[in-house]
């Protein structure tokens, strides 16, 4: 089971809030802080809100002059591949079956799976704003756990934030926190049987 956001794919929204800052009367930090405290990421991440609302709210939020197409290009446009991290997956695909477990929203991920098309060496994936839920609730690992068609101890967990790794292991699962650290993380791998 993998995480998606700082383990398979890096992301770093400053450019974006730099590019929309020249669409509105607001500065980069100004924007950044409008994301932070009005939630609206996390509802949309939820599933609570759709693409469209989304773009309504932030459009109002910022007063930015973009159409939507043009907001969805510099919304998408801040991630890139670990490659380290592409080749373990494509080698451990070969005799196991892989989940993508994560918080992200449909704007993300329809971009995601066309741009990399590594992701088509999921099998499942079990993502926040399908399941109306957000790690660390434990209903979304059950959804990933059944999806993954295997008993808690037979699953390795990976994610970069040590809270979800904990969340995850309270409910018997083999986890690893991800830190840029490939090399320890297929050390765990080779423990627990995984050839890679």
């Amino acid at each position: 089971m993998f995480d998606l956001g700082k383990v398979i794919v890096e992301f770093d929204f400053t450019p974006a809030f730099e590019r929309l800052s020249k669409h509105c009367a607001r500065r980069p930090e100004e924007i950044k802080n409008v994301f932070l405290c009005s939630g609206l990421e996390v509802l949309y991440d939820g599933g609570k809100v759709s693409t469209p609302e989304f773009y309504r709210r932030v459009k109002k939020a910022l007063g930015h002059r973009l159409d939507f197409p043009r907001f969805k290009k510099i919304w998408n446009e801040v991630f890139t591949l670990n490659r380290e991290m592409a080749g373990i997956i494509r080698k451990v695909k070969e005799d196991h079956r892989l989940v993508l477990i994560s918080n992200t929203n449909a704007m993300h991920f329809d971009y995601l799976r066309v741009k990399y098309p590594l992701l088509g060496q999921f099998d499942r994936f079990v993502l926040s704003y399908r399941e109306k839920v957000r790690k660390p609730d434990p209903k979304i690992y059950k959804k990933a756990i059944e999806a993954c068609r295997a008993a808690p101890g037979e699953i390795l967990y990976i994610d970069d934030r040590e809270d979800l790794t904990n969340a995850a292991a309270a409910l018997g699962l083999h986890t690893f926190t991800f830190k840029k650290n490939p090399g320890e993380l297929l050390k765990k791998m080779a423990r627990l049987g995984i050839s890679c």
